[in-house]
């Protein structure tokens, strides 16, 4: 039976060869009929021939590992194979060999540009950064991400943060990428998120999770870290159509609406406790995030996405509605400062915050006015040419009065001249004439106490007379007659008393009252007569060591803050004493001692 079932099945196979047609009867009778000579022994009969026999194969020569043998190969797996095997090789010296490819790998390198890639790679190890291809900077940070070249996930972020801080300027264009995969990088294996960079603009190419979180770091920080284009999106004030911001409001708009910002999130979290953001919070929200996008990747390491929680920021309605609000304040307040007409309308802020913006940029402009005159003010000249001729006579002056044998001076020619009040003009003009009459040399005569006794300009000290010369002038002049007179009739040391500035030489003094003393000096005077009765009080109630609350309670009353009007304190102290008065909220030690006394005069 069985053989007449194998003859028909031959024969119908044979027809379909002959015929070159099968039908789907046919077709399933020979996928039944075969059968794989590895399961069995079949004999076929044949009507014209002998009967054939199919042998098994032995079983030594199917032993063969089909899985590793024959499994296909990712371009991404054949990369992990590859890293694997050369994580820890070197190349002692190589020579740099351009490499450059739109998704570079070792297959893509010749033997010149693997081995540069090795002795480059041995160097960014060591902290080195030299020169070379966009390529080999991938290659690097591929392995990276697969785990190569570090032995715990923070080393491996550090290396990553390294090799971007090192080339990151030669290379503007690595920033987009880095920043994805060390966010990445941070999700996988659960660290903290690394400070992605400061950047002057969000790019469009970031994708939302990073832009989120770089928006939520720059409001948290402190101050608050915005500029206008960071600020321009998170708006819903189309700002650029204004008449005023096209004109000339563009400037003003864009460098104080981030500070008024940055200032009313502090006079919020004086009140409430709370920073803007945490106000305005946006809810949580997880979304599906592919991982290390546009980077060599095996997805089999870590999966092929991953969940993160984000917060749209950039998206919080309420917040929004708050920063227009702001910006919208700070374009009327200045449109009344540059003397612009009109206003805008349908702006909404809290009297509070109202008032402290005002006051802000009114002290601003008043300080660009005050910035303007001083520029505009003639500015000192030095004559250096007067100023050496000055120092070469009284350096001629110095020999003179240095002198063993010195030059007498020639006497007054009417002898109640002596009597009047001396200047230091006066004794400067008598012994010019003194030194230009005498055609003597140095050393071969007397010389007058007018003469010993010119001052010298010292660019420091102002007029001064030498201590050391006028203890030696005395002692010789101390055999004098005893009337004021010697025998030429020049005045003598005894009749000048150098303590006294009416007598002899009038040289100015300095005020000897600092501020330990019952006096006010006069800078002091200046400063004081130019504070305004609530810096006074806040001056006072800093010297007496009050807390922050009683400042903020004073400033508050001023609508302003306590940073304000301290900045205001020392601006008006550097015009007026040349120093800071408060520094780090304090007043400084050296300045508070007569300063509350004074105060309350």
């Amino acid at each position: 039976m069985k053989d007449n079932h194998d003859g028909q099945t031959f024969r119908q196979l044979n027809n379909i060869r002959i015929n070159g047609s099968e039908d789907s009867t046919v077709r399933r009778v020979r996928e039944q009929s075969l059968v794989f000579a590895e399961f069995a022994e079949q004999v076929v009969t044949s009507p014209s021939g002998p009967a054939s026999h199919v042998v098994a194969p032995e079983a030594g020569a199917r032993e063969l590992d089909w899985e590793r043998s024959f499994r296909y190969l990712s371009r991404e797996q054949q990369f992990v194979e590859t890293a694997r095997e050369l994580v820890w090789e070197t190349a002692e010296a190589a020579v740099f060999v351009p490499f450059q490819n739109y998704w570079p790998t070792y297959e893509q390198m010749n033997p010149q540009q693997k081995r540069w890639y090795l002795y480059w790679r041995g160097e960014v190890r060591a902290e080195h950064y030299p020169d070379t291809d966009l390529s080999y900077l991938f290659v690097y940070l591929y392995e990276l991400i697969h785990g190569f070249g570090w032995s715990v996930p923070a080393q491996g972020a550090e290396l990553m943060r390294r090799v971007w801080a090192g080339y990151r300027e030669r290379y503007p264009k690595l920033d987009g990428y880095i920043r994805e995969w060390m966010y990445d990088f941070a999700v996988v294996f659960r660290l903290e998120q690394p400070d992605l960079g400061r950047m002057k603009k969000i790019p469009r190419t970031l994708s939302p999770e990073v832009q989120e979180l770089e928006w939520k770091r720059r409001l948290l920080a402190e101050p608050i870290d915005l500029n206008w284009e960071l600020l321009r999106p998170l708006i819903d004030y189309e700002v650029e159509k204004s008449k005023f911001y096209t004109k000339e409001g563009r400037k003003e708009i864009s460098h104080f609406a981030p500070k008024v910002v940055a200032l009313v999130d502090g006079l919020v979290r004086k009140r409430t406790g709370k920073r803007l953001l945490e106000l305005y919070l946006p809810p949580e929200k997880k979304v599906q995030r592919f991982l290390f996008r546009s980077a060599v990747y095996d997805h089999e390491m870590y999966g092929r996405t991953t969940v993160v929680v984000t917060q749209s920021i950039s998206g919080h309605l309420p917040l929004r509605r708050f920063l227009t609000q702001l910006v919208r304040l700070t374009e009327n307040k200045l449109r009344e400062l540059t003397g612009v007409k009109g206003k805008l309308r349908g702006v909404e802020v809290d009297s509070d915050i109202e008032r402290l913006v005002t006051r802000y940029l009114e002290q601003e402009f008043e300080r660009r006015r005050a910035e303007k005159l001083r520029e505009q003010a003639p500015k000192v000249k030095l004559n250096t040419a007067k100023l050496r001729k000055l120092q070469q006579e009284s350096d001629e002056v110095r020999e003179l009065l240095l002198s063993d044998d010195p030059v007498l001076a020639p006497a007054p020619a009417v002898m109640g001249e002596a009597d009047r009040p001396r200047t230091a003009a006066t004794t400067e003009r008598t012994l010019d004439s003194s030194i230009k009459s005498n055609s003597r040399k140095p050393g071969t005569g007397k010389v007058g106490p007018d003469e010993w006794m010119q001052p010298e300009f010292d660019f420091e000290q102002g007029w001064a007379v030498d201590e050391e010369v006028k203890k030696e002038k005395e002692q010789a002049f101390s055999e004098g007659s005893g009337n004021g007179l010697d025998v030429a009739g020049a005045w003598t040391v005894a009749d000048l008393d150098l303590d006294k500035p009416e007598a002899g030489l009038q040289i100015p003094l300095q005020e000897s009252e600092g501020l330990t003393g019952s006096l006010i000096p006069g800078e002091w005077k200046s400063l004081l007569s130019q504070l305004t009765s609530t810096q006074r009080e806040m001056l006072l109630v800093m010297v007496e060591g009050a807390d922050a609350a009683a400042q903020f309670a004073i400033a508050e009353r001023a609508g302003s803050m306590p940073e304000l009007l301290h900045d205001e304190i020392n601006e008006l102290a550097m015009e007026a004493i040349g120093d800071l008065l408060i520094d780090g909220g304090s007043v400084l030690e050296e300045y508070s001692g007569d300063l509350g006394e004074w105060l309350k005069r």
